[in-house]
């Protein structure tokens, strides 16, 4: 048997009272003012829990309160992946943008070492936004001295290093020239 119009706006009212719900709280909204639920006269409270368990108003409210937990949860994982996706592509233009700094390093404002950087960054970054585990590497001042003395040679096999490592990276385009 279907609920009647009334006995569902009894329902509804009584579904926002919120996690503190009660019959006896619903009585008393509807004694109050009966029209807040389309009612002409109130239901004594025996009747509101007739029609609780007849109509089964609890098991409605736990699969409302069910779908809206899913929904959030739902919400919260597109958020995450979404997050995850920026931080990878971050990751990707920061070791993009390191190695055009290594290619032009002639012309380039930016030294090797910071160029490098961009890289091991970027490389963070994705490793991150793919849960993989990453660890803090600070370059101290002789890290530094020894990136400033690289020759040409050595910034050459960075930058083919930098590209293997790269996903989507050409097959051979990371190998060091035959020699």
């Amino acid at each position: 048997m279907a609920a009647s119009a009334r006995q569902e706006r009894a329902f509804d009212l009584y579904l926002k009272l919120g996690p503190d719900r009660s019959l006896a709280e619903l009585g008393r909204l509807l004694r109050a003012d009966p029209g807040s639920a389309g009612l002409r006269r109130a239901p004594t409270l025996r009747t509101l829990e007739g029609w609780s368990a007849r109509y089964g108003w609890q098991e409605r409210i736990a699969g409302i309160e069910r779908k809206a937990r899913e929904e959030e949860d739902r919400r919260r994982v597109e958020w995450v992946k979404q997050h995850r996706e920026r931080l990878r592509q971050e990751g990707l233009l920061l070791q993009q943008r390191g190695i055009g700094w290594l290619k032009e390093k002639e012309t380039a404002e930016v030294s090797a070492s910071e160029a490098i950087r961009a890289i091991d960054t970027g490389f963070k970054l994705e490793a991150l936004s793919l849960g993989e585990a990453t660890q803090r590497i600070a370059i101290d001042e002789e890290d530094d001295d020894r990136l400033r003395r690289l020759s040409d040679e050595d910034l050459d096999l960075l930058i083919r290093q930098a590209r293997a490592a790269q996903p989507g990276s050409p097959p051979g385009e990371g190998e060091a020239p035959p020699g």
